[in-house]
């Protein structure tokens, strides 16, 4: 009678039984798949690590990881990952220039679990702009050579953000380019006003309006610039 436990646990481990708790095979088991920054400003680097357990009876394998926008990078702890130990992912979203107000990214895990062969993980965020630009680039549209051109846009600074701008150049020898505060703004709102030249030669040209900052994360803004110059008549 005393050799009938044994003989069940025989049994039970031959018939692929293992102790609660454990898998047979590699398992693969994520603290959390989903992460919320809250509010992050325009330009910012957003960092998270994941932690995961391999909860089976066997070795995990990474076999690949593979992120849903080339601003979301990876890099994780280890390919191989032995029972009941635990790796992890970093994963990093360079938010400059994602023009949005949210960020809903996906990073995919492929394993050699057999019962869960892809985990997604998910990462959102509010993305809050440094400067709100009223338009993305400025086009003259198509003009007679002698004719002068003027376009504006608008920078507005959040109330809460202690930046300024500081210059402007436009890299089109084509076009000048200045700054005017908005009277009565305090600085918050800055006109950018763009000139093609009617000394401007005929024919198609483009380049940008550099605006330098005083912002750590965007210390320089660039605005897209182009027109086209007929004959006059």
């Amino acid at each position: 009678m005393k050799r009938l436990p044994f003989l069940i646990f025989v049994l039970l481990t031959a018939g692929g039984i293992l102790p609660a708790g454990q898998d047979k095979g590699p398992s693969i088991a994520f603290d959390s798949i989903a992460k919320n920054f809250g509010k992050a400003t325009e330009g910012e680097t957003l960092r998270h690590v994941f932690k995961f357990t391999n909860k089976g009876s066997a070795p995990l394998e990474v076999i690949s990881v593979n992120a849903s926008c080339g601003c979301t990078s990876t890099l994780l702890s280890s390919q191989k990952i032995a029972p009941g130990q635990s790796g992890q992912l970093e994963v990093t979203i360079a938010t400059e220039g994602l023009n949005t107000p949210e960020i809903n990214k996906t990073v995919s895990i492929t394993s050699n679990d057999p019962r869960q062969p892809q985990v997604i993980l998910s990462l959102t965020a509010e993305l809050v702009p440094e400067f709100v630009i009223s338009e993305p680039s400025v086009y003259f549209g198509t003009n007679p050579r002698g004719k002068e051109v003027s376009k504006e846009i608008l920078v507005t600074i959040p109330p809460d953000k202690a930046i300024e701008l500081v210059s402007a150049i436009s890299t089109d020898e084509n076009v000048t380019v200045r700054l005017e505060p908005v009277a009565g703004s305090s600085g918050k709102k800055v006109k950018v006003i763009a000139v093609q030249k009617p000394t401007a030669p005929e024919g198609y040209h483009f380049g940008n309006l550099v605006i330098k900052t005083t912002s750590k994360l965007r210390p320089e803004l660039k605005i897209s610039v182009r027109g086209i110059v007929v004959k006059g008549s």
